[in-house]
């Protein structure tokens, strides 16, 4: 059975039939959606305060962290202005088909 003709068909029900349908697909979908949310929740919830605090730990001082992107900002700017890229051609040939 197609999705069309199933469609056809739920079309051929009765008003009341289709509110119940659609009611009923509405609230699944909904706790399908609810269910990932929550476990999503759960999976971040167990490790995010130890990754917290790796992350804290490898980041030092602020000083330290500005210091370090400010550094990395400027060596960015340094290789695109003044690193040159290496550019090659590849010849490519077009020969007619049968």
């Amino acid at each position: 059975m197609s999705i069309q003709s199933h469609l056809n068909h739920l079309r051929s029900k009765p008003d009341h039939i289709k509110k119940h349908i659609a009611f009923w697909s509405a609230l699944g979908m909904t706790l399908v959606i609810s269910l990932f949310w929550v476990a999503s929740f759960t999976s971040v919830g167990s490790n995010s305060e130890q990754a917290i605090a790796n992350a804290v730990k490898q980041a030092g001082t602020p000083s330290q962290s500005l210091v370090a992107s400010v550094g990395g900002f400027f060596g960015d700017i340094k290789d695109m202005i003044f690193t040159p890229k290496k550019v090659t051609y590849v010849d490519v040939q077009v020969t007619p088909g049968k």
